[in-house]
């Protein structure tokens, strides 16, 4: 990542391995790498539409295509992100918005 705010150029190359990491329940620090992807999902939101604000903020959708990629990444693996949902063995689960918000990276 960029910064706090920010994915960085890296990050499509890295999602699927991280998405891969995080969906195997021998992995020690899975709970970790679970946080990391909530984080990528919320930011490869597209933020063009959004307000003015958090434009100028985050940067256009044109400025940031790892945004766009992230989300191809997310559909891609689909079937990674419905298990790690659907998982019960995760400690802390899952929070409602935070569902929602990699379903909405991973759908189209």
């Amino acid at each position: 990542m960029d910064s706090v705010f920010r994915l960085g150029p890296a990050m499509p190359a890295a999602l699927p391995f991280l998405l891969r990491l995080a969906a195997d329940p021998a992995v020690p620090v899975r709970a970790g790498l679970v946080e990391v992807l909530l984080v990528v999902a919320e930011l490869s939101h597209s933020v063009d539409g959004g307000s003015e604000q958090a434009i100028r903020v985050l940067g256009s959708d044109r400025e940031r295509p790892e945004r766009a990629l992230c989300r191809a990444v997310f559909a891609e693996h689909l079937d990674l992100v419905r298990g790690l949902l659907d998982d019960r063995t995760l400690p802390d689960g899952f929070a409602p918005d935070e569902r929602a918000s990699l379903l909405k990276a991973a759908t189209p």
